[in-house]
Protein backbone atom coordinates (compact mmCIF):
# COMPACT_ATOMS: atom_id res chain seq x y z
CA UNK A 1 0.00 0.00 0.00
CA UNK A 2 1.42 3.37 -0.96
CA UNK A 3 0.67 6.47 1.07
CA UNK A 4 -1.65 8.92 -0.59
CA UNK A 5 -0.77 12.57 -0.83
CA UNK A 6 -3.33 13.46 1.80
CA UNK A 7 -0.89 12.28 4.41
CA UNK A 8 1.36 15.17 3.54
CA UNK A 9 -0.98 17.76 4.94
CA UNK A 10 -0.33 21.45 4.44
CA UNK A 11 2.47 23.04 2.44
CA UNK A 12 4.98 23.55 5.26
CA UNK A 13 4.57 20.86 7.92
CA UNK A 14 7.08 20.53 10.72
CA UNK A 15 9.20 17.38 11.02
CA UNK A 16 10.46 15.56 14.08
CA UNK A 17 12.72 12.50 14.06
CA UNK A 18 12.96 10.45 17.25
CA UNK A 19 15.92 8.13 16.67
CA UNK A 20 16.85 5.36 19.07
CA UNK A 21 19.90 3.14 18.76
CA UNK A 22 20.45 -0.57 18.28
CA UNK A 23 16.88 -1.89 18.28
CA UNK A 24 14.99 -4.55 16.40
CA UNK A 25 11.27 -5.28 16.76
CA UNK A 26 11.35 -5.43 20.59
CA UNK A 27 8.18 -3.38 20.94
CA UNK A 28 4.55 -4.15 21.73
CA UNK A 29 3.49 -2.61 18.40
CA UNK A 30 5.17 -5.67 16.85
CA UNK A 31 3.75 -8.16 19.34
CA UNK A 32 6.52 -8.14 21.98
CA UNK A 33 4.98 -6.89 25.24
CA UNK A 34 8.12 -7.30 27.38
CA UNK A 35 8.62 -3.53 27.63
CA UNK A 36 5.95 -1.03 28.69
CA UNK A 37 5.98 1.78 26.10
CA UNK A 38 2.84 3.93 26.42
CA UNK A 39 4.29 6.94 24.57
CA UNK A 40 5.48 4.96 21.56
CA UNK A 41 2.18 3.07 21.53
CA UNK A 42 0.23 6.33 21.50
CA UNK A 43 2.36 7.62 18.65
CA UNK A 44 1.60 4.39 16.79
CA UNK A 45 -2.13 4.84 17.46
CA UNK A 46 -1.91 8.30 15.91
CA UNK A 47 0.05 7.14 12.87
CA UNK A 48 1.26 4.24 10.76
CA UNK A 49 3.30 1.30 12.01
CA UNK A 50 5.77 0.20 9.34
CA UNK A 51 6.52 -3.52 9.32
CA UNK A 52 9.17 -3.61 6.60
CA UNK A 53 11.54 -0.72 7.26
CA UNK A 54 15.23 -1.44 6.63
CA UNK A 55 18.62 0.13 7.05
CA UNK A 56 21.12 -0.45 4.19
CA UNK A 57 23.79 -1.21 6.80
CA UNK A 58 23.46 -2.97 10.19
CA UNK A 59 25.70 -0.53 12.02
CA UNK A 60 25.32 3.11 13.00
CA UNK A 61 27.52 5.53 11.03
CA UNK A 62 27.03 3.98 7.55
CA UNK A 63 23.27 3.82 8.16
CA UNK A 64 23.19 7.46 9.24
CA UNK A 65 25.06 8.48 6.11
CA UNK A 66 22.19 7.07 4.07
CA UNK A 67 19.61 8.91 6.20
CA UNK A 68 21.22 12.32 5.75
CA UNK A 69 22.01 11.93 2.03
CA UNK A 70 19.32 9.62 0.62
CA UNK A 71 22.14 7.52 -0.91
CA UNK A 72 23.49 4.02 -0.28
CA UNK A 73 26.72 3.89 1.76
CA UNK A 74 28.37 1.76 -0.93
CA UNK A 75 27.60 4.47 -3.49
CA UNK A 76 29.12 7.33 -1.52
CA UNK A 77 31.98 5.41 0.13
CA UNK A 78 30.77 5.48 3.74
CA UNK A 79 30.24 1.73 4.16
CA UNK A 80 33.33 1.00 6.30
CA UNK A 81 32.58 1.50 9.99
CA UNK A 82 34.75 4.13 11.73
CA UNK A 83 36.59 5.20 8.60
CA UNK A 84 36.13 8.83 9.59
CA UNK A 85 37.45 10.40 12.76
CA UNK A 86 36.97 14.09 13.31
CA UNK A 87 40.20 16.15 13.31
CA UNK A 88 42.22 13.05 12.39
CA UNK A 89 41.70 13.01 8.62
CA UNK A 90 45.07 12.79 6.94
CA UNK A 91 46.89 13.04 10.28
CA UNK A 92 46.30 9.69 11.96
CA UNK A 93 46.40 6.07 10.84
CA UNK A 94 43.43 3.86 11.62
CA UNK A 95 44.78 1.08 13.83
CA UNK A 96 42.30 -1.39 12.34
CA UNK A 97 43.26 -0.86 8.71
CA UNK A 98 46.69 0.80 8.59
CA UNK A 99 44.97 3.33 6.34
CA UNK A 100 44.52 7.03 7.13
CA UNK A 101 41.19 8.22 8.47
CA UNK A 102 39.23 9.83 5.67
CA UNK A 103 36.01 11.57 4.74
CA UNK A 104 34.78 9.96 1.54
CA UNK A 105 34.75 11.74 -1.82
CA UNK A 106 31.73 10.42 -3.71
CA UNK A 107 31.69 10.30 -7.48
CA UNK A 108 27.98 11.04 -7.63
CA UNK A 109 26.67 14.41 -6.45
CA UNK A 110 25.34 14.35 -2.90
CA UNK A 111 24.05 16.87 -0.44
CA UNK A 112 22.90 16.70 3.16
CA UNK A 113 19.15 17.02 2.57
CA UNK A 114 18.71 19.40 5.49
CA UNK A 115 20.54 21.98 3.36
CA UNK A 116 17.53 21.86 1.00
CA UNK A 117 15.20 22.37 3.94
CA UNK A 118 17.21 25.31 5.28
CA UNK A 119 17.36 26.90 1.82
CA UNK A 120 13.55 26.84 1.85
CA UNK A 121 13.09 28.49 5.21
CA UNK A 122 13.21 25.54 7.62
CA UNK A 123 14.94 25.72 10.97
CA UNK A 124 16.97 22.51 11.29
CA UNK A 125 18.23 21.18 14.61
CA UNK A 126 20.13 18.08 15.65
CA UNK A 127 20.23 16.94 19.28
CA UNK A 128 22.87 15.91 18.90
CA UNK A 129 24.58 12.97 17.19
CA UNK A 130 26.55 13.66 14.03
CA UNK A 131 27.86 10.26 13.09
CA UNK A 132 27.71 10.01 9.30
CA UNK A 133 31.13 8.35 8.73
CA UNK A 134 32.08 11.51 6.87
CA UNK A 135 32.55 15.18 7.57
CA UNK A 136 29.27 16.90 8.43
CA UNK A 137 28.33 19.78 6.18
CA UNK A 138 28.66 23.08 8.11
CA UNK A 139 25.44 24.08 6.32
CA UNK A 140 23.39 21.10 7.47
CA UNK A 141 22.08 22.52 10.74
CA UNK A 142 21.03 25.77 12.33
CA UNK A 143 21.90 24.07 15.61
CA UNK A 144 23.66 20.81 16.38
CA UNK A 145 24.25 20.33 20.09
CA UNK A 146 22.73 18.88 23.25
CA UNK A 147 20.62 22.05 23.63
CA UNK A 148 19.46 22.23 20.00
CA UNK A 149 15.68 22.58 19.88
CA UNK A 150 12.87 23.78 17.63
CA UNK A 151 12.01 26.30 20.37
CA UNK A 152 15.04 28.37 19.35
CA UNK A 153 13.60 29.18 15.90
CA UNK A 154 11.81 32.34 14.81
CA UNK A 155 8.10 32.55 15.55
CA UNK A 156 6.11 30.60 12.99
CA UNK A 157 9.19 29.21 11.22
CA UNK A 158 8.76 25.57 10.09
CA UNK A 159 11.29 23.18 11.56
CA UNK A 160 13.02 19.83 11.12
CA UNK A 161 14.33 18.52 14.44
CA UNK A 162 16.23 15.34 15.26
CA UNK A 163 16.53 13.91 18.77
CA UNK A 164 18.83 10.94 19.26
CA UNK A 165 18.42 8.57 22.21
CA UNK A 166 21.51 6.67 23.29
CA UNK A 167 19.90 4.77 26.17
CA UNK A 168 19.21 1.66 24.03
CA UNK A 169 22.73 1.48 22.59
CA UNK A 170 24.55 -1.87 22.73
CA UNK A 171 27.03 -0.55 25.32
CA UNK A 172 24.23 0.14 27.80
CA UNK A 173 23.63 -3.59 28.03
CA UNK A 174 26.89 -3.99 29.97
CA UNK A 175 27.28 -0.47 31.36
CA UNK A 176 23.85 -0.19 32.97
CA UNK A 177 23.29 -1.93 36.29
CA UNK A 178 19.65 -2.93 36.03
CA UNK A 179 17.49 -3.55 39.07
CA UNK A 180 15.08 -6.41 38.59
CA UNK A 181 13.04 -8.91 40.55
CA UNK A 182 13.34 -12.67 40.41
CA UNK A 183 9.84 -12.75 38.94
CA UNK A 184 10.83 -10.38 36.13
CA UNK A 185 13.84 -12.53 35.29
CA UNK A 186 11.81 -15.73 35.31
CA UNK A 187 9.14 -14.20 33.07
CA UNK A 188 11.48 -12.71 30.51
CA UNK A 189 11.19 -14.34 27.12
CA UNK A 190 14.24 -14.57 24.88
CA UNK A 191 14.32 -15.85 21.29
CA UNK A 192 14.48 -19.65 21.33
CA UNK A 193 17.62 -19.57 19.21
CA UNK A 194 19.57 -18.36 22.29
CA UNK A 195 20.65 -20.80 25.01
CA UNK A 196 18.50 -20.76 28.14
CA UNK A 197 21.04 -18.95 30.33
CA UNK A 198 20.54 -16.55 33.22
CA UNK A 199 23.20 -14.07 32.05
CA UNK A 200 21.61 -13.91 28.60
CA UNK A 201 18.21 -13.37 30.19
CA UNK A 202 19.63 -10.50 32.24
CA UNK A 203 21.00 -8.86 29.08
CA UNK A 204 17.62 -9.10 27.36
CA UNK A 205 15.87 -7.81 30.47
CA UNK A 206 18.31 -4.91 30.58
CA UNK A 207 17.51 -4.10 26.99
CA UNK A 208 13.78 -4.05 27.73
CA UNK A 209 14.39 -1.81 30.76
CA UNK A 210 16.38 0.52 28.51
CA UNK A 211 13.48 0.58 26.04
CA UNK A 212 11.18 1.69 28.86
CA UNK A 213 13.59 4.53 29.68
CA UNK A 214 13.64 5.39 25.99
CA UNK A 215 9.86 5.61 26.02
CA UNK A 216 9.98 8.04 28.95
CA UNK A 217 12.48 10.25 27.12
CA UNK A 218 10.37 10.22 23.97
CA UNK A 219 7.34 11.16 26.07
CA UNK A 220 9.14 14.31 27.28
CA UNK A 221 9.81 15.48 23.71
CA UNK A 222 6.27 14.73 22.51
CA UNK A 223 4.81 16.56 25.52
CA UNK A 224 6.95 19.59 24.67
CA UNK A 225 5.58 19.46 21.15
CA UNK A 226 2.01 19.32 22.46
CA UNK A 227 2.66 22.12 24.95
CA UNK A 228 3.75 24.28 22.01
CA UNK A 229 0.52 23.38 20.12
CA UNK A 230 2.62 21.85 17.34
CA UNK A 231 1.72 18.16 17.55
CA UNK A 232 -1.05 18.22 14.95
CA UNK A 233 1.08 20.00 12.33
CA UNK A 234 4.22 17.93 12.85
CA UNK A 235 5.15 14.79 10.93
CA UNK A 236 6.92 12.52 13.43
CA UNK A 237 9.19 9.58 12.62
CA UNK A 238 10.26 7.15 15.33
CA UNK A 239 12.85 4.56 14.31
CA UNK A 240 16.11 2.85 15.21
CA UNK A 241 19.41 3.43 13.42
CA UNK A 242 19.76 -0.34 12.79
CA UNK A 243 18.90 -3.70 14.32
CA UNK A 244 19.21 -4.94 17.90
CA UNK A 245 22.24 -4.92 20.23
CA UNK A 246 22.75 -8.69 20.54
CA UNK A 247 25.07 -11.12 18.71
CA UNK A 248 23.79 -11.90 15.22
CA UNK A 249 21.68 -8.74 15.37
CA UNK A 250 23.88 -5.64 15.12
CA UNK A 251 26.55 -5.95 12.37
CA UNK A 252 24.54 -8.78 10.83
CA UNK A 253 23.05 -8.74 7.34
CA UNK A 254 20.16 -10.87 8.58
CA UNK A 255 16.72 -9.43 9.38
CA UNK A 256 17.71 -8.95 13.01
CA UNK A 257 20.41 -6.50 11.94
CA UNK A 258 18.62 -4.69 9.13
CA UNK A 259 14.90 -4.57 9.93
CA UNK A 260 14.01 -1.81 12.36
CA UNK A 261 10.97 -0.46 14.20
CA UNK A 262 9.44 2.53 12.46
CA UNK A 263 6.35 4.64 13.18
CA UNK A 264 5.27 7.71 11.26
CA UNK A 265 2.64 10.11 12.53
CA UNK A 266 1.41 12.08 9.55
CA UNK A 267 -0.70 15.23 9.48
CA UNK A 268 -4.03 13.66 8.59
CA UNK A 269 -5.93 11.37 10.95
CA UNK A 270 -6.75 9.03 8.07
CA UNK A 271 -3.11 7.91 7.89
CA UNK A 272 -3.32 5.31 10.64
CA UNK A 273 -2.88 1.57 11.02
CA UNK A 274 -0.27 -0.80 9.61
CA UNK A 275 1.88 -0.41 6.53
CA UNK A 276 3.70 -3.28 4.81
CA UNK A 277 5.45 -1.55 1.91
CA UNK A 278 9.21 -2.02 1.63
CA UNK A 279 10.99 1.02 3.05
CA UNK A 280 14.72 1.78 3.05
CA UNK A 281 16.57 4.52 4.92
CA UNK A 282 17.52 6.02 1.55
CA UNK A 283 13.80 6.77 1.14
CA UNK A 284 13.56 9.05 4.19
CA UNK A 285 15.22 12.15 2.72
CA UNK A 286 13.18 12.25 -0.52
CA UNK A 287 10.02 11.64 1.54
CA UNK A 288 10.70 14.64 3.79
CA UNK A 289 11.41 16.94 0.86
CA UNK A 290 8.34 15.62 -0.94
CA UNK A 291 6.16 16.30 2.11
CA UNK A 292 7.62 19.82 2.31
CA UNK A 293 7.00 20.31 -1.44
CA UNK A 294 10.69 21.02 -2.08
CA UNK A 295 12.46 20.21 -5.35
CA UNK A 296 16.21 19.68 -5.62
CA UNK A 297 18.62 19.89 -8.53
CA UNK A 298 19.93 16.31 -8.42
CA UNK A 299 18.39 13.00 -7.50
CA UNK A 300 18.39 10.69 -4.53
CA UNK A 301 18.78 6.94 -4.78
CA UNK A 302 15.80 6.65 -2.48
CA UNK A 303 12.09 6.76 -3.38
CA UNK A 304 9.56 8.99 -1.63
CA UNK A 305 6.94 7.12 0.39
CA UNK A 306 4.33 9.04 -1.61
CA UNK A 307 5.27 7.64 -5.02
CA UNK A 308 2.74 5.22 -6.48
CA UNK A 309 5.52 3.10 -7.96
CA UNK A 310 7.08 1.83 -4.76
CA UNK A 311 10.30 -0.13 -4.44
CA UNK A 312 10.24 -3.83 -5.13
CA UNK A 313 13.53 -4.63 -3.39
CA UNK A 314 15.53 -3.79 -0.31
CA UNK A 315 19.34 -3.71 -0.69
CA UNK A 316 21.90 -3.88 2.09
CA UNK A 317 25.62 -4.38 2.59
CA UNK A 318 28.15 -5.26 5.25
CA UNK A 319 31.78 -4.29 4.84
CA UNK A 320 34.23 -3.45 7.63
CA UNK A 321 33.16 -3.31 11.28
CA UNK A 322 36.06 -1.85 13.26
CA UNK A 323 38.78 -4.51 12.92
CA UNK A 324 36.78 -7.16 11.04
CA UNK A 325 35.89 -7.29 7.34
CA UNK A 326 32.61 -8.92 6.37
CA UNK A 327 31.91 -8.48 2.66
CA UNK A 328 28.27 -9.43 2.18
CA UNK A 329 25.39 -8.06 0.12
CA UNK A 330 21.67 -8.79 0.31
CA UNK A 331 18.44 -8.20 -1.53
CA UNK A 332 14.97 -8.70 -0.15
CA UNK A 333 11.72 -8.84 -2.15
CA UNK A 334 8.27 -9.23 -0.66
CA UNK A 335 8.85 -12.73 0.72
CA UNK A 336 12.42 -13.85 0.08
CA UNK A 337 15.93 -12.61 0.76
CA UNK A 338 19.14 -13.56 -1.04
CA UNK A 339 22.53 -13.01 0.58
CA UNK A 340 25.72 -12.86 -1.47
CA UNK A 341 28.93 -13.64 0.40
CA UNK A 342 31.74 -11.80 -1.36
CA UNK A 343 34.49 -13.58 0.54
CA UNK A 344 33.86 -17.31 0.93
CA UNK A 345 37.31 -17.96 2.44
CA UNK A 346 36.30 -16.66 5.88
CA UNK A 347 33.63 -17.80 8.36
CA UNK A 348 30.43 -15.87 9.03
CA UNK A 349 31.32 -15.21 12.66
CA UNK A 350 33.55 -12.19 13.30
CA UNK A 351 35.00 -11.84 16.82
CA UNK A 352 34.32 -8.12 17.29
CA UNK A 353 36.34 -6.89 20.29
CA UNK A 354 33.81 -4.23 21.26
CA UNK A 355 30.94 -6.74 21.31
CA UNK A 356 32.92 -9.14 23.53
CA UNK A 357 32.14 -6.91 26.54
CA UNK A 358 28.55 -8.17 26.52
CA UNK A 359 27.76 -11.06 28.88
CA UNK A 360 25.67 -12.75 26.19
CA UNK A 361 28.65 -12.87 23.86
CA UNK A 362 30.88 -14.17 26.65
CA UNK A 363 28.39 -16.96 27.40
CA UNK A 364 28.16 -17.92 23.73
CA UNK A 365 31.93 -17.95 23.41
CA UNK A 366 32.36 -20.08 26.52
CA UNK A 367 29.74 -22.62 25.45
CA UNK A 368 31.24 -22.76 21.98
CA UNK A 369 34.69 -23.60 23.35
CA UNK A 370 33.12 -26.37 25.45
CA UNK A 371 31.19 -27.74 22.46
CA UNK A 372 27.98 -27.14 24.42
CA UNK A 373 26.47 -24.47 22.19
CA UNK A 374 23.14 -25.16 20.50
CA UNK A 375 23.10 -26.00 16.81
CA UNK A 376 21.98 -22.55 15.72
CA UNK A 377 24.78 -20.56 17.32
CA UNK A 378 27.26 -23.40 16.91
CA UNK A 379 26.85 -23.07 13.16
CA UNK A 380 27.07 -19.27 13.38
CA UNK A 381 30.33 -19.37 15.38
CA UNK A 382 31.93 -22.24 13.50
CA UNK A 383 35.11 -21.85 11.50
CA UNK A 384 33.40 -23.23 8.42
CA UNK A 385 33.73 -21.06 5.36
CA UNK A 386 30.65 -19.50 3.79
CA UNK A 387 28.74 -20.57 0.72
CA UNK A 388 28.51 -17.97 -2.03
CA UNK A 389 24.76 -17.52 -1.55
CA UNK A 390 22.08 -17.94 1.11
CA UNK A 391 18.35 -17.85 0.45
CA UNK A 392 15.60 -17.43 3.03
CA UNK A 393 11.83 -17.04 3.01
CA UNK A 394 11.88 -14.16 5.46
CA UNK A 395 8.11 -13.71 5.46
CA UNK A 396 7.98 -17.00 7.41
CA UNK A 397 11.56 -17.34 8.70
CA UNK A 398 12.43 -14.12 10.53
CA UNK A 399 15.64 -15.50 12.09
CA UNK A 400 16.77 -16.98 8.76
CA UNK A 401 17.49 -20.46 10.04
CA UNK A 402 16.31 -22.42 6.99
CA UNK A 403 18.65 -21.84 4.05
CA UNK A 404 16.80 -22.72 0.80
CA UNK A 405 19.70 -22.18 -1.58
CA UNK A 406 20.10 -25.89 -2.39
CA UNK A 407 16.39 -26.54 -2.82
CA UNK A 408 15.62 -26.67 -6.57
CA UNK A 409 12.05 -25.61 -5.83
CA UNK A 410 13.37 -22.09 -5.24
CA UNK A 411 15.73 -21.80 -8.22
CA UNK A 412 13.45 -19.23 -9.82
CA UNK A 413 13.64 -17.04 -6.71
CA UNK A 414 17.42 -17.34 -6.59
CA UNK A 415 17.85 -16.39 -10.26
CA UNK A 416 15.49 -13.42 -10.04
CA UNK A 417 17.03 -11.97 -6.88
CA UNK A 418 20.60 -12.63 -8.01
CA UNK A 419 20.05 -10.74 -11.26
CA UNK A 420 18.55 -7.75 -9.43
CA UNK A 421 21.25 -7.76 -6.74
CA UNK A 422 24.12 -7.81 -9.21
CA UNK A 423 22.55 -4.98 -11.21
CA UNK A 424 22.42 -2.93 -8.03
CA UNK A 425 26.02 -3.80 -7.17
CA UNK A 426 27.15 -2.75 -10.65
CA UNK A 427 25.62 0.69 -10.05
CA UNK A 428 27.50 1.07 -6.77
CA UNK A 429 30.71 2.99 -7.27
CA UNK A 430 32.67 1.66 -4.30
CA UNK A 431 30.98 -1.54 -3.18
CA UNK A 432 33.08 -3.91 -5.26
CA UNK A 433 36.60 -2.89 -4.24
CA UNK A 434 38.60 -3.09 -1.05
CA UNK A 435 39.07 -0.04 1.14
CA UNK A 436 42.58 0.78 -0.05
CA UNK A 437 41.53 0.60 -3.70
CA UNK A 438 38.51 2.75 -2.89
CA UNK A 439 40.73 5.48 -1.44
CA UNK A 440 42.97 5.37 -4.50
CA UNK A 441 39.88 5.70 -6.67
CA UNK A 442 38.60 8.64 -4.65
CA UNK A 443 41.78 10.62 -4.11
CA UNK A 444 44.34 9.05 -6.50
CA UNK A 445 47.27 7.12 -5.08
CA UNK A 446 48.67 10.23 -3.36
CA UNK A 447 45.47 10.45 -1.31
CA UNK A 448 45.73 14.21 -1.12
CA UNK A 449 42.45 15.90 -0.22
CA UNK A 450 41.56 18.18 -3.15
CA UNK A 451 40.86 21.89 -2.82
CA UNK A 452 37.98 23.94 -4.16
CA UNK A 453 38.35 26.99 -6.36
CA UNK A 454 38.01 30.34 -4.62
CA UNK A 455 34.60 31.90 -5.27
CA UNK A 456 34.16 35.25 -6.99
CA UNK A 457 31.99 37.96 -5.50
CA UNK A 458 30.31 40.49 -7.76
CA UNK A 459 29.41 43.77 -6.09
CA UNK A 460 26.67 45.97 -7.41
CA UNK A 461 24.88 48.86 -5.81
CA UNK A 462 22.22 46.75 -4.08
CA UNK A 463 24.17 43.69 -2.90
CA UNK A 464 26.55 40.86 -3.76
CA UNK A 465 26.37 37.89 -6.11
CA UNK A 466 28.50 34.82 -5.43
CA UNK A 467 29.98 32.96 -8.37
CA UNK A 468 31.25 29.49 -7.50
CA UNK A 469 33.22 27.65 -10.17
CA UNK A 470 32.91 24.24 -8.47
CA UNK A 471 30.52 21.42 -9.39
CA UNK A 472 28.14 19.94 -6.80
CA UNK A 473 29.26 22.43 -4.16
CA UNK A 474 27.13 23.94 -1.41
CA UNK A 475 27.61 27.63 -0.66
CA UNK A 476 27.05 29.43 2.61
CA UNK A 477 27.60 32.97 3.82
CA UNK A 478 27.42 34.93 7.08
CA UNK A 479 28.29 38.25 8.59
CA UNK A 480 31.60 37.95 10.43
CA UNK A 481 29.89 38.48 13.79
CA UNK A 482 27.46 35.58 13.20
CA UNK A 483 27.96 31.90 14.07
CA UNK A 484 25.38 30.23 11.82
CA UNK A 485 25.89 29.96 8.07
CA UNK A 486 23.11 31.03 5.73
CA UNK A 487 22.40 28.85 2.69
CA UNK A 488 23.20 30.69 -0.54
CA UNK A 489 20.79 30.13 -3.42
CA UNK A 490 21.96 30.39 -7.00
CA UNK A 491 21.82 33.98 -8.33
CA UNK A 492 20.72 35.24 -4.92
CA UNK A 493 21.61 38.85 -4.10
CA UNK A 494 22.93 38.92 -0.53
CA UNK A 495 23.06 42.06 1.59
CA UNK A 496 25.57 41.62 4.42
CA UNK A 497 25.54 44.14 7.25
CA UNK A 498 29.31 44.06 7.72
CA UNK A 499 32.41 42.28 6.47
CA UNK A 500 31.34 38.78 5.59
CA UNK A 501 32.55 35.23 4.96
CA UNK A 502 31.73 32.71 2.25
CA UNK A 503 31.95 28.96 2.79
CA UNK A 504 32.17 26.25 0.13
CA UNK A 505 31.49 22.64 1.01
CA UNK A 506 31.72 19.52 -1.14
CA UNK A 507 32.13 16.07 0.45
CA UNK A 508 35.70 14.83 0.18
CA UNK A 509 37.19 18.30 -0.44
CA UNK A 510 38.79 20.79 1.90
CA UNK A 511 36.26 23.23 3.32
CA UNK A 512 36.97 26.66 1.90
CA UNK A 513 36.19 29.79 3.92
CA UNK A 514 36.94 33.13 2.27
CA UNK A 515 36.63 36.57 3.84
CA UNK A 516 35.35 39.64 2.01
CA UNK A 517 35.35 43.24 3.06
CA UNK A 518 32.08 45.06 2.66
Amino acid sequence: MFISAYCKGQESPNFLWLVCEDQSLFFSIYGDSSAHTPNINQLANDGLVYHNCYTPSPVCSPSRSSLITGMYPTTIGTQHMRAYKKSSVGNEINKHTSLPYYSSKPIKPIRFFTEDLRANGYYCTNNSKEDYNMLTSPLAWDESSQVAHWRNRKDGQPFFSVFNFNITHESNIWKNKTSYSEEELNNILIPNLFPDNEKIKIDFLTNYKNIEKLDEQIGIIINQLKADSLYENTIIFFFSDHGGPFPRYKRSIYETGLRVPMVAKWIKDTCRGNNYQLISFVDFAPTILDAANIQREFQFEGISFFKKDQRQYIYAATDRFDEEIDLRRSIRGNNYKLIYNGDITTPIYKPIIYRSQMKTMQVLDSLHKQNKLNLYFSNWMSNNTKDSFELYKVSEDYYETNNLINNPKYDWVYKELKAQLFMWMDKSDFGNMNESMMLDSMFTSSRIIPKLNTPKVINNNSGYLINCNNAYTSIGWRNKSEKVWNIYKENELIKPKEDFEILLFRPGYEILIHEFNK
